[in-house]
């Protein structure tokens, strides 16, 4: 079976990827992709990235922005939303919340790093959710998305699309982007693997 003819593929690598200063000046951030490409800080329809933190402080404000926010390396560290509360993270479990917010984040004792998803809430309705996979094992997605986004955290995974005889490996920090509803079939290629799938659905779907 061939991939249907409306479903868009890009395979993108960390050479790919593209360093670039935080909103608030107080840090860097390598942005994986960004939706129209090209776009700025305050005219992206969404955006991928990932954070190194290395002291406490705050966080840059997008109004009209949904986040989703998935620490992935260090101590859990703390967010503080200004009049909102405040949540601990944990490893790879995704946080939501709104980008308008004011936030602070107070690292655990040591460096962190962040997963970040950002979608304008009056575009898309972002989610994402981590899939931890053992040797050999195989997952099924079949989402009613607009865009699905994998990033692989860890190991590597074989990938097919509509059920294409012919597989994608996606290795360690390497990212597909699948634009079109697709059913996508994802499975551990040698030892454990951890992957963050990502979808953007149409606020008006």
């Amino acid at each position: 079976m061939r991939v249907r003819s409306l479903v868009q593929i890009r395979h993108l690598r960390p050479s790919d990827y593209r360093v670039m200063p935080w909103k608030n000046g107080l840090g860097t951030t390598t942005e994986i992709a960004v939706e129209p490409p090209g776009a700025g800080l305050d005219d992206f329809a969404w955006r991928l990235s990932i954070a190194d933190l290395t002291a406490s402080g705050p966080f840059s404000t997008f109004p009209g922005i949904e986040r989703i926010l998935l620490q992935t390396e260090g101590a859990p560290m703390e967010l503080m939303h200004d009049g909102q509360g405040r949540r601990r993270l944990v490893l790879f479990a995704p946080h939501r919340f709104d980008g308008a917010w004011p936030t602070h984040g107070e690292l655990g004792g040591t460096p962190a790093r962040d997963f970040n998803v950002m979608a304008r809430r009056a575009l898309f309705r972002p989610s994402a959710a981590v899939h931890s996979l053992a040797r050999g094992s195989i997952v099924h997605l079949c989402l009613a998305a607009e865009t699905q986004i994998l990033h692989v955290f860890r190991g590597k995974v074989a990938m097919r699309i509509d059920g294409s005889d012919t597989a994608i490996d996606l290795l360690g920090a390497e990212t597909l982007i699948v634009n079109g509803q697709a059913e996508i079939e994802v499975a551990a290629d040698g030892d454990e693997a951890v992957v963050c799938v990502v979808a953007l659905v149409g606020a008006r779907s």
